[in-house]
């Protein structure tokens, strides 16, 4: 059901809170996301000049996809080197 380990005994109250702290993120990304869309095809639509719009447009879009991009970049780098650190550590662990 959800992601969040409930301990039993549970009660409804903590179903419905595990529940609701599942789909807080997720629910808040996707209505920031639609709304800075719409604020942006707003401004793009107070530009008189198509051309400008539209480059209007390329330019914001281009900017948070390469933004999301280069944040998964750094996130797999750091979770890479962590994980790396572990199994040195495990190495190390298993032949001292």
């Amino acid at each position: 059901m959800t992601d969040t380990p409930i301990q039993p005994p549970a009660t409804r109250l903590e179903r419905v809170k595990s529940f609701i702290g599942d789909l807080a993120r997720p629910f808040a990304i996707i209505w920031t996301a639609a709304c800075a869309g719409v604020s942006m095809l707003i401004l793009a639509l107070k530009i008189d000049d198509p051309v400008q719009a539209g480059v209007f447009i390329g330019v914001v879009y281009t900017t948070g996809v390469s933004t999301l991009y280069l944040g998964k970049a750094w996130e797999v780098a750091k979770t890479g080197k962590q994980s790396a650190e572990v199994e040195i550590a495990k190495a190390k662990s298993e032949t001292g």
